[in-house]
C-alpha cells in the first residue's frame, strides 16, 4: 500500500513525476488533495463509487481518499505528469474567498458530490502548465504565496468554465464508510474485477468487516451476490444480440474460457447457447 501524503496541513506544492516502469494497479491512501496535470501515459482511477481513466489530453483533481491507481506507459514508454498539492484548508480558503461569486453560480441540477474531477485541457491549461513549470526553473524554493495565486487562478477558470463540477468536488476523512455508500461501491464496481481486498480498502474497512456488512445488507456473501450480478448483466447483454467474445470484457473477465465456466455455473448452459435459446 503505497501513501500519498503531506506532512504540513498548511503546506501547498508543486512536483514532477517521472517513471519508465509501468504501474500495476495499487492502493493508494491520499492523505491530501492533489491535481494531476497528465503529460504521458494513462491513468485508470478507481474510487468507492467512481472509476475513470485519465488520458494525457486530460488533468484530473483527486480528492483525499483510498483509490486503485493504474499507470500505463505512452508509446514512448515513459509516464510523466506535473502534481499540484493542497489541503482541505487551501479549498476552504478559495470557497470563502470567493463567496459572492459562487452564490452567483446557478445549479442546473441537483448537486451531486464527486470524489475525482475529469477535465480535457483547454487552450488556458495547456499555457498554465507551461507557467508552472517556468515558476519550478525559476526558483528550487516556491513561495506558498505563489502557490496559492497560482492554485486560485486554477480554480477561477474552472469555476467560470465548470462550475456545476467544480462545486460538486467533495473531500473527506478517512474514516469507515457507511451502509449506503457500500452499496453504492459495490455496484458502482460490479463490472470493474476488483478484489474483495481491494472493495474494502475503498471503503475505508478491513476485509472481515466488509464482509460482515455485506451479508448484513445484501443477506449473501460478496463472492455469490458479484458472481450472480455479472451473470445477470451478461445475460442482459446476450440477450441484446452482443457477440459472447465481446461480452466477457465487459462484465469484468480476462478471459472468455473463465467467463463462460462462470456462466455455465449460474445458467446450466454456455452464454452461446443461451443466446440461441431467446
Amino acid at each position: 500500500m503505497q501513501k500519498i501524503q503531506e506532512n504540513d496541513i498548511n503546506t501547498i506544492s508543486l512536483t514532477n513525476y517521472i517513471s519508465q516502469k509501468p504501474a500495476q494497479r495499487s492502493k493508494i491512501v491520499l492523505s491530501c488533495n492533489f491535481i494531476n496535470f497528465l503529460e504521458r501515459g494513462e491513468k485508470v482511477l478507481h474510487y468507492a463509487n467512481k472509476a475513470t481513466v485519465v488520458k494525457d489530453s486530460h488533468f484530473a483533481i483527486l480528492s483525499s481518499n483510498n483509490c486503485l491507481m493504474t499507470e500505463k506507459l505512452s508509446v514512448d514508454k515513459e509516464y510523466r505528469s506535473t502534481l499540484f498539492f493542497f489541503n482541505n484548508v487551501h479549498l476552504t480558503s478559495f470557497f470563502i474567498k470567493y463567496d459572492s461569486l459562487i452564490k452567483g453560480v446557478s445549479l442546473q441540477q441537483e448537486k451531486h458530490e464527486e470524489p475525482f474531477l475529469v477535465f480535457i485541457k483547454d487552450e488556458f491549461i495547456v499555457n498554465y502548465i507551461v507557467s508552472l513549470k517556468i515558476i519550478q526553473k525559476k526558483s528550487s524554493l516556491i513561495s506558498t504565496q505563489i502557490l496559492q495565486l497560482k492554485f486560485e487562478e486554477l480554480m477561477l477558470h474552472l469555476l467560470e468554465k465548470y462550475p456545476q463540477q467544480i462545486l460538486s468536488f467533495k473531500t473527506r476523512t478517512q474514516e469507515g464508510y457507511s451502509d449506503v455508500e457500500i452499496r453504492k461501491a459495490v455496484e458502482k464496481n460490479i463490472t470493474n474485477n476488483l478484489t474483495l481486498s481491494e472493495l474494502a480498502f475503498l471503503c475505508h474497512t478491513s476485509v472481515s468487516t466488509f464482509k460482515r456488512k455485506f451479508v448484513k445488507l445484501y443477506g449473501i456473501n460478496p463472492s455469490q451476490y458479484i458472481l450472480q450480478r455479472k451473470m445477470e448483466i451478461a445475460a442482459s447483454l446476450l440477450l441484446q444480440n452482443e457477440n459472447p467474445s465481446e461480452v466477457f470484457h465487459k462484465v469484468g473477465y480476462e478471459s472468455h474460457s473463465s467467463f463462460s465456466q462462470s456462466f455455465k455455473q449460474v445458467y446450466g448452459i454456455s452464454p452461446k447457447q443461451f443466446q440461441q435459446k431467446k
